[in-house]
């Protein structure tokens, strides 16, 4: 098969190979779409050993309509909230796998501001005439304890 013959192949069949590009794309953008919904679920971050006391407290609280990420990763655009929710998904699976997760989880600086945040996105109607509005106050240091209890868990992850 010549030079030309291959260019003569492309020419007959650049319509049908568009089309499988598409239909790739589509079918590649719906999976990954499919992925995120799930992997932003309380069933798939309460799969994982060291989050289930997170888990449990969770489902008892009066957020429990809410998903994990509409709290941990950030709403202001999909780059950064795709990032953050790689980066937390990235950490979370290292430590899970090395079973190192310490006894009680605390926020990173980076983490706190995102949960903040959240909060105030939610909760900003309830908050808008007091102070709480206008930054740089912490929901966390007085409602700490409403979503996730205490934190008071009985361990981190144990080797089984």
């Amino acid at each position: 098969m010549g030079w030309l013959d291959f260019g003569k192949f492309f020419e007959r069949s650049s319509l049908k190979l568009i089309l499988l590009g598409i239909v790739v794309a589509v079918v590649g953008m719906a999976l990954s779409g499919a992925g995120f919904v799930y992997s932003s679920g309380p069933g798939f971050c309460g799969s994982c050993h060291s989050m289930n006391y997170v888990y449990y407290t969770w489902q008892a609280s009066n957020h429990k309509t809410v998903t994990c990420s509409d709290c941990h990763v950030p709403h202001d655009n999909i780059f950064s909230m795709m990032y953050v929710k790689g980066e937390n998904g990235m950490r979370d699976v290292y430590h899970e796998f090395l079973r190192d997760y310490p006894d009680t989880l605390y926020f990173t600086p980076k983490g706190k501001r995102i949960t903040e945040g959240n909060c105030l996105r939610c909760h900003y109607s309830t908050v808008e005439n007091t102070a709480m509005a206008a930054g740089g106050q912490s929901c966390i240091k007085c409602h700490r304890g409403i979503v996730h209890g205490q934190n008071r868990s009985p361990g981190g992850v144990s080797v089984e």
